[in-house]
């Protein structure tokens, strides 16, 4: 028993740094020789200690000890102990949950996929939400786009074209080290203001992974290579593209939900129509500022580098371009799958909406990845172009993760949690306009952390009209406000699916995403306080401390 109990520890660790690791092209790093030996050394390692490399012999390291005790003493307290007035026992039930899955997630007391499964045992176990409800979260249409995506990004790889596009892309844009980093932040902002975050990220982190791995190459063939720089320069390369796409969205409002959510609540509730051209003179300037500041913060602040610029990097480029050689049979497929799936994706809400009926994202990600299941590789190599088992490397803890976060939004909507929270903000009447319009951002923006910001728009966009009502103020700021506050989730790879897509890569750990997005979601904060109170008057033509009679 006890070795049959080991064995499947052992199994779990592997795969929690599997997951972990997704992405990263460690094997590409280095000789396949040492690569070899890693990997048995590794596969050695995950034998004696349950695949936990940091904590030596130990169960527990001592943040994951903490994280096991402190996980079950927060749901305890927030279920019994914690005076909430007004928030019925099931809401009481979901924030309690919330706090234990929070808290495991981001010490690892348990392998990441497995934490993910606590909701199935919890919310039912309280009565909250069935557990058909909640086991239906880990089957959601985000999960199985996770999985066309992967599929994507895995062949990519696999045939090598990922470095093809990478060296095409640094020849084009050059070899410094900042501006590779800017020209992927506007890059993936810009598309993101047309197609979903999800696919925008998911096109982009193949490429940028890819290129971050050529970067590290160059730096060690000029010899200012150290571990240092290549862990700054990767993480603010997978940084850049998923708060790209992020922030991107906000600008337009076919860009992300919440902006689609606004337009609809105000036209419903007060017959008023935002226009596409509004609302962008409005956003545009708030995204490009703040996508300024985010690169800046990446390069300047959070991974200042040593190496300002690549020296031989033009030669370098077409060394590496003429050592590729011409395309491969195998790479030409995988180019044109991935070709015909990005524009799929770029083109479905302008083209394919009427013709192709309940196209999606994920159904195009979907049949991108049946495709490479089906074409034949060339004789030479044998097989398909994707084969099976490349289902072993699919990272099922982040889609697990993905599942848990979904299944704990499922309780925030299913339990009057997010009314509870967003009726404090109807005791703020008598308090100056300036901290309503700040609160409200804050609120959304806060909790927009670890619930859908679907779900955070649909329920506090309202709330924001009733409060203007009561304090007597135009609503359509501050609507806004909570709108956009809705939109930025930076911090946690449970805020939004493109999060959960950067957390994938490997690159990023839950810390790290925590105190780099807790500074771009303080920038964030301060920008939709400032525009909202300033531009968004000017650009709407309105009074901001008159609720108009019409309205009412």
């Amino acid at each position: 028993m006890e070795k049959s109990l080991r064995a499947m520890s052992n199994s779990l660790w592997s795969s929690h740094k599997r997951t972990k690791e997704l992405l990263t092209f460690a094997s590409l790093r280095q000789p396949k020789k040492q690569a070899t030996v890693k990997n048995l050394k590794n596969a050695k390692s995950a034998n004696s200690d349950g695949g936990n490399q940091d904590q030596g012999n130990k169960s527990y390291s001592t943040s994951q000890l903490v994280g096991l005790i402190l996980g079950p003493a927060l749901f305890f307290i927030a279920l019994y102990l914690l005076p909430l007035p007004g928030l019925s026992d099931p809401g009481r039930a979901v924030l309690a949950t919330t706090l234990w899955l929070s808290t495991w997630w981001i010490l690892e007391a348990m392998p990441l996929g497995l934490t993910s499964l606590l909701p199935i045992i919890l919310l039912p176990l309280m009565g909250t939400i069935s557990g058909a409800e909640v086991t239906a979260s880990y089957g959601d249409p985000n999960i199985f786009l996770f999985l066309g995506g992967f599929a994507i990004a895995i062949v990519l790889e696999k045939w090598s074209l990922h470095e093809r596009i990478a060296l095409s892309i640094i020849s084009f844009v050059g070899t410094s080290t900042s501006g590779l980093i800017y020209g992927f932040m506007f890059a993936t902002g810009f598309l993101s203001m047309w197609i979903s975050n999800v696919a925008t990220v998911m096109m982009m982190i193949p490429i940028g992974t890819a290129i971050a791995f050529k970067v590290v190459e160059l730096m060690k063939k000029e010899g200012t290579y150290t571990k240092e720089e290549d862990k700054k320069f990767t993480k603010s390369m997978v940084f850049a593209i998923g708060f790209g796409g992020i922030i991107g969205g906000s600008a337009t409002l076919i860009g992300t939900p919440p902006n689609l959510i606004l337009a609809g609540l105000v036209k419903e509730m007060y017959g008023i129509e935002i226009s596409f051209a509004k609302w962008f003179m409005f956003a545009f300037p708030m995204i490009v500022i703040l996508a300024i500041f985010t690169a800046f913060y990446l390069t300047k602040v959070a991974y200042p580098m040593k190496v300002k610029k690549l020296e031989q990097g033009r030669q370098f480029v077409l060394d590496e371009k003429k050592a590729l050689g011409k395309m491969t049979y195998e790479e030409k497929v995988v180019a044109a799958v991935f070709s015909l799936t990005a524009f799929m994706w770029l083109t479905r809400s302008f083209i394919w909406t009427d013709v192709i009926p309940g196209i999606s994202d994920t159904m195009i990600a979907m049949t991108g990845a049946l495709l490479l299941y089906l074409i034949p590789a060339s004789k030479k190599h044998g097989g398909r172009i994707l084969g099976g088992e490349s289902l072993k490397q699919m990272p099922w803890g982040v889609l697990l993760l993905v599942g848990g976060g979904l299944a704990i939004a499922a309780g925030f909507a299913e339990t009057d949690l997010s009314q509870w929270i967003g009726s404090r903000l109807l005791l703020l009447e008598g308090i100056p306009y300036i901290a309503i319009l700040a609160i409200t951002t804050i609120l959304t923006i806060g909790i927009t952390q670890i619930a859908p910001n679907t779900a955070i728009t649909t329920i506090f966009v309202p709330i924001a009209a009733t409060l203007a009502l009561a304090i007597n103020v135009h609503p359509l700021p501050l609507m806004t406000a909570a709108a956009l506050g809705a939109g930025f989730a930076f911090m946690l790879p449970i805020g939004t699916p493109s999060q959960a897509i950067v957390f994938g890569t490997g690159k990023v750990t839950i810390m790290d995403m925590l105190k780099k997005g807790t500074w771009i979601t303080i920038l964030a904060t301060v920008l939709i306080i400032t525009f909202v109170y300033f531009l968004f008057p000017v650009v709407f033509d309105l009074n901001l401390m008159e609720f108009p009679d019409a309205l009412k």
